[in-house]
């Protein structure tokens, strides 16, 4: 069983490493005059979703659930992905007044996460069966 204190370290070496999968896909996928909404964090977001469903699915395979939560998806996906950018990519587009933009861009977000959640949830049901 693991203690407060190794969740803690676990959520840290976590968030770390989804930080630096942030920044890494910051840089892949920089900002551009051309885009009126940022790909990089669209991308993190859908890919941490997806990433969030399988993770799920087999943490509940494990008998040390609190450890691998706090590592997988408190820690690393937490720190991939970003609530914050998005609010602050919405106020961009607002501040622009590009209305359009911003309708899609919640969209998108709330769409493809949904639907990347599902899918890593279903690829990790047929990976890993759940019981009963």
């Amino acid at each position: 069983m693991s203690t407060p204190f190794m969740q803690a370290v676990a959520v840290a070496v976590g968030g770390a490493a989804g930080a630096l999968l942030r920044h890494g896909v910051n840089l892949l996928l920089p900002r551009s005059a051309q885009h009126a909404f940022s790909v990089s964090t669209l991308t993190v977001n859908v890919v941490g979703c997806f990433f969030a469903g399988l993770a799920l699915v087999w943490i509940l395979q494990r008998n040390e659930t609190d450890f691998w939560r706090a590592l997988l998806l408190t820690g690393l996906m937490g720190g991939l992905t970003t609530f914050s950018a998005f609010g602050l990519d919405l106020l961009h587009l607002v501040r622009a007044e590009r209305w359009a933009w911003l309708g899609l861009t919640v969209f998108l977000h709330v769409a493809l996460g949904l639907i990347a959640v599902l899918a890593g949830w279903r690829i990790g049901q047929s990976a890993w069966p759940l019981p009963g």
